[in-house]
């Protein structure tokens, strides 16, 4: 494996590196080195498809034993993506020993600059007590490119995953999920979903699953209260706009966005997921097992029935009469309640629609 190095960095290690050998950009990722927060750090890239990591905080001891932290970094990137164990170690074969050269040419070092751009404009997500920096490499994997070798433009994670399938197979990824049943109290019936999703999500990550699946808009606080099976409630989770709320409850109180799905995915508790506590839409949430060998890094709804309530529609007694009234276009208030249905944006349920949208929901948590 080849690790192309900038002057900078070849200065930081004290070398004077070569001309590299490796005709596989697969096998070379471009490397430079920055200051962020006045600390060193080191941004590396994979020519072949831009995807890359950040390294933070770095000392002399640290950077005497760069390589193995490059090594690890590459691991742990390739590991976020879900892509399986042994194809990682099956491409770090095939990449051989790592070796320092020179960067391979303008197109490269280009590729290499707009990544240390988007890293030093996203200072101020750096965890600062993290060498590997997770959150930051998520997002620079989710910019847009273009290569030589495809003709949109595309994001990096997409062009690993087609790299490493050309590599190793169609078969690379794996990851542990979980399936659940989310059903959606309207009175006199509910709406329902079936999710599966990776089960290493946060809460607040299920929140935006839930949101997209129901056709939600996220304008609304929200909470979940997680049960036991003797409907005692262990936790309610809430998100950072509630904190500055004196929110009543006998059970912990822990921030959704610092909580795993993993750690309360057990088929005997159940979880109530409430959207706006004025309307009080309370969801369902049923575990309803594991799995351990899912082939998608995103969630799925695999089934559903009945459309969502719009927004602000009144809760379940506002819903009730805003069906009689759209169902029948003589009524006298079905022209007002239509055009204000349309201002609304609403959709009826489409699967085909929610999962072009959840495919991409755990990088871009935007609900529309």
């Amino acid at each position: 494996m080849q690790i192309c190095c900038t002057k900078d960095l070849q200065q930081e290690l004290g070398i004077r590196a070569e001309a590299g050998f490796v005709e596989n950009d697969l096998f070379c990722w471009s490397a430079h080195i920055i200051t962020i927060n006045r600390k060193k750090a080191v941004v590396a890239v994979n020519d072949s498809n831009r995807f890359g990591f950040v390294l933070f905080g770095l000392k002399a001891k640290e950077f005497k034993n760069l390589k193995e932290l490059l090594l690890q970094g590459i691991r742990k990137c390739l590991a976020d993506e879900k892509i399986k164990e042994e194809v990682i170690e099956e491409y770090l074969k095939a990449a051989g020993d790592m070796a320092f050269s020179k960067t391979r040419g303008p197109k490269y070092v280009s590729r290499l600059n707009k990544a240390v751009e988007m890293v030093k404009a996203l200072s101020d997500r750096i965890e600062p007590d993290e060498v590997y920096q997770a959150e930051i490499a998520r997002l620079i994997n989710d910019d847009f490119i273009k290569t030589d070798k495809q003709s949109d433009y595309e994001h990096p994670h997409d062009l690993l995953i087609s790299d490493m399938e050309e590599f190793a197979g169609d078969n690379i990824i794996s990851c542990k999920a979980v399936n659940l049943r989310v059903k959606l109290n309207l009175g006199r019936y509910n709406a329902w979903r079936r999710i599966i999703t990776p089960i290493d999500i946060t809460f607040k990550e299920l929140h935006y699953i839930i949101q997209t699946a129901f056709n939600w808009k996220d304008r609304q606080l929200y909470n979940f209260n997680v049960f036991d099976k003797s409907s005692k409630c262990l936790a309610t989770l809430i998100s950072k706009n509630e904190e500055t709320y004196n929110t009543y409850t006998k059970s912990e109180l822990l921030l959704d966005e610092e909580v795993r799905l993993s750690e309360y995915a057990d088929k005997n508790l159940k979880i109530v997921y409430c959207y706006d506590y004025g309307a009080d839409w309370k969801h369902e949430i049923i575990i309803e097992n594991i799995i351990n060998d899912y082939d998608k890094n995103y969630p799925v709804c695999i089934m559903g029935e009945v459309n969502t309530p719009p927004e602000d529609v009144g809760g379940i007694f506002g819903y009730i009469e805003f069906l009689k009234i759209i169902s029948n276009p003589k009524h006298e208030k079905y022209n007002d309640t239509d055009d204000w249905l349309q201002s609304q944006g609403y959709r009826e349920f489409d699967i085909d629609i929610i999962n072009k949208r959840l495919k991409n929901i755990l990088r871009f948590p935007v609900v529309f």
